[in-house]
């Protein structure tokens, strides 16, 4: 039996969401005048959205495409210009990536990540992509980009953490319909930051969530702080000192009942979803959202945060 929110919860999240899309589309219609009045050269962009978990030759998130296609086309009106190599299309396994250089890297301003798993990064380009930001360029992680680098944990010390459990992906599913798709409500922790302040002080958005690793991988709690999917061990625990949270899980007006037991939420505990750093001279900014396809292609209000995470990485909006 699937569960849905009750009246009242059901009424407050309504309400919130009329609110927070009408805020979004005016914020966004007031970021296209000023991206188009402005002089400064546009920013340059690369997405990468590889697969590494899943069978071989599979192409990860349904969603992948629907990041490269929206992204792209948003920049045209935000200040940036999205270069997108359909890494999802060759399928696990079977990725080419000795074109990533330095030097290519360098040709960009920024660097879009939803990639996940191994995708046959050598050291060498892990350490291009940290030192890349560390030399003051842009880094914007959505959603799975958590879930890679185990075995480089300078990226997890840029990112701000690694995946441990997704919170309500059974209740995203194909098989639920769209109208009885898990709700969660995001408590806006930050409401001047470019990303978070068109939302108010609350969010409900269908997600599934991310529960990070809360500490090292440890042979004595093999079952704790270890992905799944992916078996990854974590070389670190998210820490709030490292980042600053813009938004989390509001576990008292979000209905936990089906949610992933394996990621053991409560109420009053602490699961932020996205947030920003600063790492050397460079900008890091991540979102766990982005897990449905319609994410990206009907949702006016993530278009906005990922907007404003995008420009005040690349530094066009403070």
């Amino acid at each position: 039996m699937r569960h849905s929110l009750k009246p009242s919860a059901h009424a407050f999240t309504l309400l919130a969401l009329l609110f927070v899309t009408f805020a979004a589309g005016a914020w966004m219609t007031t970021r296209t005048v000023q991206a188009q009045a402005g002089g400064a050269a546009r920013k340059r962009v690369l997405i990468f959205t590889y697969p590494g978990v899943g069978a071989p030759g599979s192409h990860g998130h349904a969603s992948l495409p629907a990041a490269e296609q929206q992204t792209l086309e948003w920049g045209k009106s935000a200040g940036f210009d999205v270069t997108a190599l359909q890494g999802y299309e060759p399928g696990v396994g079977k990725q080419d990536l000795t074109f990533f250089t330095p030097a290519y890297l360098n040709q960009f301003d920024g660097l879009i990540m939803m990639a996940n798993g191994d995708i046959g990064l050598t050291a060498v380009q892990k350490k291009a992509i940290v030192d890349f930001v560390r030399g003051g360029k842009a880094f914007i992680g959505i959603h799975c980009a958590t879930v890679m680098m185990y075995d480089f944990p300078e990226y997890g010390e840029m990112l701000g953490a690694y995946y441990f459990n997704s919170i309500f992906t059974p209740l995203l599913g194909s098989d639920v319909p769209v109208n009885q798709r898990r709700i969660g409500v995001l408590k806006v922790e930050d409401t001047k930051h470019p990303a978070t302040r068109m939302l108010g002080t609350t969010w409900p958005v269908a997600e599934e969530f991310y529960v990070f690793a809360s500490a090292p991988w440890n042979e004595k709690t093999p079952e704790l702080n270890i992905s799944q999917p992916g078996s990854f061990k974590a070389p670190m625990g998210f820490s709030r000192e490292r980042v600053h949270v813009l938004l989390s899980l509001d576990t008292e007006r979000t209905n936990l009942e089906g949610a992933s037991p394996r990621a053991a939420v409560r109420k009053g505990g602490d699961y932020p979803q996205s947030w920003w750093r600063n790492w050397g001279k460079g900008r890091v900014f991540y979102t766990s959202l982005g897990h449905l396809a319609e994410t990206f292609t009907n949702d006016s209000v993530f278009k906005a945060h990922l907007t404003g995470g995008i420009r005040w990485a690349l530094g066009l909006e403070n």
